[in-house]
């Protein structure tokens, strides 16, 4: 089974419906929306009645657009963003959460991104923040406008020294600036995550943020997907559109993020709708490029026989591992193979004994 044939099984156990829709929009949808866009260079066209179309370049757009009501919905669509220097045709799945949201809907959306990784590489890590709660900190913290743009991409960055240094001018007071080293550092499981920053910040405000993380993870331990997700409050997404819960994932041997998602009030705001809205895109190129440079073998079997070995012999042994499922392959031994990569390789001698021919 494919992983976008898992991923469709996965979202559809959760009652999910898939959602389809055109290569294309109104540029306008894009145009007043670049903010949440990856990238502000789109493909464009115009159509035949002279309005200006372009290539979608983000999914989550057009649901919102199209989306009056509450509904869950998934999908395995293209998008059509620059890459590599060059405009590329992009695979993503992903699901949206639309409605009334709650903590179990956003625990649901959180849970699925975990078992999507899992179906990726079981070998996965799910880190979760929230938007709101470092801002909610540094105004607390009566800590200056122009400087709170400066300290949030710093976290991002993961930059303690300039919260250091920042100390050290007297724009920020020692326990603030003790605090922002810390949150730089913070990464643990959500849980006990949760438990050392609270210890560390006297906040009535940031404690109410964290005790809606703490009953997200409760009810992610019910969907037994905790022990892969991490607390990071340096994880940062854009504040122009989300609030609240974002989150991102990653699997082994994979050097990038394979997944993010988070709660996105502000758009279906934006567009003059009442709802929340939550959900995450898988990176499937990412996945892809990652399977492609794994695959250590072409094939599992590497037949090699003389002239004088037997054809029928021969002939039974390939089809006995090739209804075991094997990739198998006969080469006569005086010829030079291809450039493949086999499992193993083994005479036809060796290989009718362990046949069992």
């Amino acid at each position: 089974m494919s992983l976008e044939e898992k991923l469709n099984r996965l979202f559809e156990g959760f009652g999910y419906q898939k959602f389809k829709m055109s290569k294309f929009e109104e540029y306008d949808l894009y145009a007043s929306n670049k903010d949440f866009l990856t990238s502000s260079q789109l493909i464009t066209f115009t159509d035949l009645d002279g309005s200006l179309l372009a290539l979608k370049p983000d999914i989550t757009l057009s649901i919102i657009k199209s989306t009056f009501e509450p509904r869950k919905v998934y999908y395995n669509e293209m998008v059509y963003r620059p890459k590599d220097h060059h405009y590329k045709e992009i695979p993503q799945a992903g699901v949206e959460c639309i409605g009334t949201i709650d903590s179990y809907q956003e625990a649901e959306v959180i849970a699925l991104a975990a078992k999507a990784l899992s179906a990726v590489d079981p070998n996965y890590i799910l880190r979760v923040s929230d938007v709101g709660y470092v801002r909610t900190f540094l105004e607390e913290a009566k800590v200056d406008e122009t400087y709170q743009k400066f300290i949030l991409e710093a976290l991002a960055e993961k930059n303690a020294d300039y919260m250091k240094s920042l100390v050290k001018q007297g724009i920020l007071n020692a326990s603030t600036g003790e605090v922002l080293v810390k949150l730089v550092s913070l990464y643990q499981p959500l849980r006990s995550g949760i438990k050392e920053i609270r210890g560390a910040v006297d906040s009535p405000a940031c404690n109410v943020i964290l005790d809606h993380l703490q009953e997200v993870a409760s009810i992610l331990n019910g969907f037994d997907v905790l022990d892969h997700i991490y607390l990071d409050l340096s994880l940062m997404n854009s504040m122009d559109y989300y609030n609240g819960l974002i989150f991102q994932g990653a699997v082994s041997d994979i050097p990038f993020t394979v997944l993010s998602g988070g709660r996105y009030d502000r758009l279906p705001e934006k567009m003059g709708k009442r709802f929340g809205a939550i959900g995450f895109a898988v990176y499937m190129d990412v996945v892809e490029t990652r399977k492609k440079s794994r695959r250590h073998y072409d094939g599992d079997l590497l037949i090699l026989y003389s002239e004088k070995d037997s054809s029928i012999t021969l002939a039974k042994v390939v089809n006995h591992f090739s209804a075991q499922g094997w990739k198998v392959r006969a080469e006569r031994i005086d010829t030079h193979p291809e450039e493949v990569r086999w499992k193993r390789v083994m005479r036809l001698k060796e290989a009718k004994k362990e046949a069992g021919i």
